[in-house]
């Protein structure tokens, strides 16, 4: 877990709150300035989360709305607040991790499967943004999407209500979906090739226009895989790791001067100062 704290450490203000509490009374504006401060540190860090700017911290390649919710706040006394977050990529960002194999790590995991010569492999989904998208770290031009939009010329896929099940690299049987083209011609829509337009960069080819059950859309995806078979390119699926990133030393950082202030000006309203 990574975690930043908030704390108004002045000993003389305690005894304040000490001597006051028999007699109901207490410093509110300044516990209210302690709530406010904590949510504009939460506020900044989830901002980051989301793709914002950090300082001179490198921005999110994908945000995360996921790890944005994580971030959370924990009141720990009258004054004093906790502001963490229990995401597994908070902890890979600011402590970093080494380069690593996927085709090693990816393809054990409860969504593998095993390929008929017995090598674990695992099949990654790709979505696709449509032009003017924001969020996505793909999106295709406007030349390709005027293909794969076209129901008439290009058959969706569409995921059926029936299901199997399969053994993953584990010996698990793990539920599979299963798919139709919707015209029922086969067992999968069409998919983008390079040759059906100038714009289909090598990313692009196999894109498939996915149908969710009953026939509405849910979006146009690559399917790519990772798989342990030996004579498979043994420099593909390499991810590089993730350089450390002092997230929580920045957001404290930049929100230093105004929860200072914040908190200041209330201590003062607080004693008739």
């Amino acid at each position: 877990m990574i975690k930043m704290n908030i704390a108004v450490n002045d000993q003389s203000l305690y005894q304040i709150l000490a001597q006051l509490s028999p007699f109901g009374k207490n410093l509110p504006r300044t516990e209210g300035a302690a709530k406010t401060a904590a949510s504009v540190i939460r506020d900044a860090w989830r901002g980051y989360a989301m793709g914002g700017s950090l300082g001179g911290i490198e921005k999110l390649k994908n945000p995360s709305g996921g790890y944005a919710r994580s971030i959370k706040i924990n009141q720990t006394g009258p004054l004093s607040y906790e502001i963490f977050s229990e995401a597994p990529i908070a902890e890979w960002l600011e402590k970093g991790t080494p380069a690593f194999d996927m085709k090693k790590t990816h393809t054990i995991g409860p969504r593998s499967r095993v390929s008929l010569k017995g090598y674990p492999y695992l099949i990654v989904p790709f979505r696709w943004g449509t032009p003017k998208t924001v969020g996505f770290r793909n999106v295709m031009p406007q030349s390709v999407y005027n293909i794969v939009k076209n129901k008439k010329k290009y058959r969706q896929t569409k995921t059926l209500e029936t299901t199997h099940y399969e053994p993953n690299a584990r010996g698990e049987n793990v539920e599979r979906h299963e798919y139709s083209g919707t015209d029922d011609k086969g067992i999968w829509g069409d998919q983008l090739k390079a040759e059906m337009g100038e714009d289909v960069t090598p990313n692009m080819v196999g894109m498939s226009n996915m149908a969710g059950q009953g026939g509405k859309s849910s979006g146009y995806f690559t399917f790519r895989v990772i798989s342990s078979d030996p004579s498979a390119n043994p420099r593909s699926w390499i991810h590089p790791g993730i350089r450390a990133r002092p997230v929580t030393e920045t957001v404290a950082q930049i929100t230093k001067e105004p929860v200072s202030d914040l908190i200041d000006s209330a201590l003062r309203g607080d004693l008739g100062l």
